[in-house]
This record gives C-alpha cells, sequence and structure tokens, in this order.
C-alpha cells in the first residue's frame, strides 16, 4: 500500500515517489527499472517533482569511477505520505494518564498490541519457516500503511502511520517490537533510521526461538 495523498495527481508521479520513499536515494536508471519505464519518462518525472520541491537531487559515490547523480525525497515529499489521524488516541491515553496515573497509557497500549498480535497470528502461515512468516507479516503491515518489505532475517518499513502517537508515547515502539516478536516467532530488535529526506525502521532478528508471551 502506498499511503501518499492522491491530490497529487499522475499515478506514475505517486509510484516514482513511493519508490524513492522505499529507498535511501535512487539515480534515474534504477527508477526507471521499479517504475518500468524509459529512461526518459524517470528523468521527467525526478526533473517536474524536484522542480516542485518534493525530491533532491545529489552526486553519490558508488564505488570507483564517477559519482552517480540520485534523487531522494525532501523533507516536502517525506510530508506527503499520510498518517493516521492519532488525536482521539493520544487525547484519550493522556487523559488515562491523568486519571488512573503514569503506567495507564502504557497498559492500555499493552492491550492494544496483544490484540493485534492475535489478529496477525491468525492470518499466518501455520507452520511456515522464518522467512515464509516474514513475508506474510509484511504483506500484513503493508496493508495497514506502513510499506513493509520481508528481508533475510527481519523486516524493513518506510512508512509509519502512527508517528505522531509513537512520539508521544515511547513506550509503545517497545510495544510494537515485542509484538512482531512474537508474530515472526523470533525475537526482533527495532532500530529507527532516519533524516528529512529518509525514513526506516528495521526490525532485525537477534536470537532464535519463538519468543515467550
Amino acid at each position: 500500500m502506498n499511503p501518499i495523498d492522491k491530490s497529487l495527481g499522475s499515478g506514475q508521479r505517486r509510484a516514482a515517489l513511493g519508490e524513492l520513499k522505499r529507498s535511501s536515494g535512487l539515480s534515474v536508471r534504477e527508477l526507471a527499472g521499479r517504475l518500468g519505464l524509459s529512461y526518459m519518462g524517470a528523468k521527467q518525472h525526478c526533473l517536474l517533482l524536484e522542480k516542485k520541491g518534493y525530491v533532491e537531487s545529489r552526486n553519490e559515490h558508488r564505488g570507483a569511477g564517477r559519482p552517480h547523480l540520485v534523487y531522494r525525497l525532501s523533507k516536502r515529499g517525506q510530508a506527503l505520505f499520510t498518517g493516521e489521524d492519532c488525536r482521539l488516541a493520544i487525547s484519550m491515553l493522556q487523559q488515562a494518564r491523568g486519571l488512573f496515573g503514569a503506567g495507564a497509557p502504557g497498559k492500555i497500549l499493552y492491550s492494544h498490541f496483544q490484540e493485534k498480535a492475535s489478529r496477525y497470528l491468525g492470518k499466518m502461515p501455520v507452520a511456515g519457516e522464518l522467512g515464509e512468516r516474514l513475508l506474510r507479516l509484511a504483506e500484513l503491515r503493508d496493508e495497514e500503511g506502513c510499506m513493509s518489505r520481508a528481508e533475510e532475517g527481519g523486516l524493513v518499513e518506510y512508512h509509519c502511520p502512527m508517528k505522531a502517537l509513537f512520539d508521544e508515547f515511547p513506550e509503545a515502539a517497545g510495544l510494537e517490537e515485542a509484538m512482531l516478536s512474537k508474530v515472526a516467532g523470533v525475537g526482533l530488535k527495532r532500530r529507527v533510521v532516519g533524516d528529512p529526506g529518509h525514513y526506516e525502521v528495521r526490525f532485525e532478528a537477534f536470537r532464535c526461538g519463538r519468543p515467550a508471551g
């Protein structure tokens, strides 16, 4: 799922932005290959999006030889990708903290992620290997707008629809990590990689065996 603001118009431009979102930067040739476009077709999209301020270009060294011109999302381009409206959830958690103490939001979030784990587990392969489970988990997360992809030994996600809630209640990150570990059947360590032009969350396997809980 590509959770981008559809007011941008052209489907190809949205697709180009989606591929750039799923990377730390792509050359025109790389982007053309991902989109199934000609070099010049992809180049025109890059130039237009750069003119509008949604992408930026830079020279990047990739081994020996001349540097490559690489396009990546700008801060304005990142802002095109929509998140969930978390204002009501944040307000309710804040009120729970005021009424029932500092630990109340954590207890509510724990219950939420336990319920989510049960939902995910009901859609997972019954006896799948780790790779198969990660592929299915990535599909489920992608349906929720996380722009998730399975990699060897973990998951990588390029969007966090509930980032506003995670920023307000950082304990949610650890609970999400535990939830995904339970569903994957292996411990996953959450690691955020990001700057104004790139956002990435990696869940990396760090031990074998099904976690308890």
